[in-house]
């Protein structure tokens, strides 16, 4: 069952045991207590009506009808102990027949022939040699004709307590104690459980708001019980350690990346002066790609780890801004850019830095890769998409999940690239709680479209 593997079971199951203890344990004290703050006729008054009693209930007939006793268990050594008192006696009948143990004494039984039907049960007090007993008699309800006499009953504390203890079972205490128990159990398995899983519970929504950046990331401790705070604790210094790594490798790449920028930029003057046209433009295109690799670089590395300042975005005014400033390079190299976008503002949460960022990727990806296309078609939609198309050789489908991963170039393409383009946008739309999504054109060619949460 889901519920025993819960934290709460056992402590439910720990309640339970505790209560039906302390319930035992009490009513054997209290049992304890009033018999012996109680004199010899209250000690024996106890047993007497019980031993009555259970006399009472077991009378049973014989097949041919002859009136016996039918006594098993634990009331059969209760009435075994009895039995075993010199002057313990009793007189059972049914109005007709009469069962008898030990000898009734010559006072008792006068006094019983002397009694009225009329008279039901009473208590009485007789005399043997020099010990005083009580007698009791009880009448059957249901037949008055019947009752049973005894007396001579001289139990020791512990057999008295025994006794009580028995005679309260049979009154249905016991039963009484078990329906307590379960009620018990049922109200402790639902409650602990909340009790337990409410502190549990705020400890993980604290952790589900953690958005996967460091910089200060922790598990709030606020209201979390003194159980639950070694815990998150050593998960906050585990998000520490793990951030002091993170913050590591990534100053290490930003400082890498920029400090072979200048290299770069010297090497490519440099190789400009090579005479020979054909070693020249090789060095030039390695250059380049090198260089290229190492700017994504940086910028994997500056969007890598931190949150973006985000504020309201006018997706269609960023985007016609920045799609501007490539048009020049377009032309160049004989393609068209058209841009189309609502009338009205189309406002999203977002950084317009980042967003620049995964717009200029798209669009040179484009320029790179799309060889053969003449228009590059820029939209932005509603509600909050914004949608890339150009005509050259698209992606094929088993290859487009992995374009969106660092390092990871077509195989079918002709251009060298660094293969982080799209991984850089995939990751800006990853912060912005955005989606990437790759698809065919009509007619041919590869869509890509950003869709962003509405501001």
């Amino acid at each position: 069952m889901k519920f025993m593997r819960s934290i709460a079971f056992p402590v439910v199951v720990m309640l339970v045991i505790g209560m039906a203890l302390m319930m035992t344990i009490s009513t054997i004290l209290t049992l304890t207590f009033l018999l012996l703050s109680s004199d010899t006729e209250g000690r024996q008054t106890v047993p007497l009506d019980i031993l009555g009693k259970l006399l009472q209930s077991s009378k049973s007939y014989t097949p041919s009808g002859q009136l016996k006793l039918n006594i098993g268990g634990i009331s059969a050594d209760i009435i075994g102990s009895a039995e075993q008192q010199p002057d313990f006696w009793y007189l059972l009948s049914d109005g007709t027949q009469t069962i008898t143990h030990g000898v009734v004494p010559p006072s008792v039984q006068k006094a019983l022939n002397t009694v009225s039907d009329q008279i039901s049960s009473f208590q009485f007090h007789y005399t043997t040699g020099e010990v005083t007993y009580q007698g009791l008699r009880l009448v059957d309800d249901a037949n008055p004709q019947a009752f049973v006499v005894l007396g001579g009953v001289s139990f020791t504390g512990v057999q008295t307590i025994f006794v009580a203890l028995w005679g309260i079972g049979s009154q249905g205490l016991y039963h009484l104690l078990g329906v307590v128990l379960v009620a018990t159990a049922t109200i402790a398995a639902i409650a602990v459980k909340r009790v337990i899983a409410s502190p549990v519970r705020r400890v993980v929504n604290s952790a589900e708001k953690i958005d996967g950046l460091p910089n200060g990331r922790s598990i709030s401790d606020r209201d979390t019980p003194s159980e639950l705070k070694p815990m998150v604790a050593a998960f906050n210094t585990a998000l520490s350690r793990i951030d002091d790594a993170f913050e590591a490798q990534r100053f290490f790449l930003a400082s890498a990346s920029h400090e072979l920028r200048t290299p770069l930029t010297k090497l490519r003057i440099k190789l400009e002066k090579i005479e020979e046209p054909a070693i020249r433009d090789v060095l030039i295109r390695d250059t380049a790609r090198l260089a290229s690799i190492v700017t994504t670089s940086l910028q994997l590395a500056r969007l890598s780890g931190q949150s973006l300042a985000f504020a309201p975005v006018d997706l269609a005014h960023a985007a016609r801004q920045i799609v501007a400033e490539h048009v020049p390079a377009a032309l160049r190299q004989g393609v068209e850019i058209e841009f189309k976008a609502p009338e009205e503002r189309i406002i999203i949460s977002g950084s317009e830095a980042a967003l620049r960022v995964a717009l200029d990727n798209l669009i040179m990806n484009a320029l790179c890769h799309a060889q053969g296309t003449e228009m590059l078609v820029i939209e932005v939609l509603h509600p909050c998409i914004l949608r890339v198309t150009d005509r050259g050789p698209g992606i094929p489908d088993a290859e487009r999940s992995s374009m969106l991963k660092p390092f990871v170039r077509g195989a079918g393409t002709a251009v060298e690239g660094a293969g982080m383009g799209l991984a850089i946008v995939s990751q800006i739309m990853s912060a912005h709680n955005g989606s990437v999504a790759l698809s065919d054109a009509t007619g041919g060619g590869l869509v890509v479209s950003l869709t962003f949460p509405a501001g």
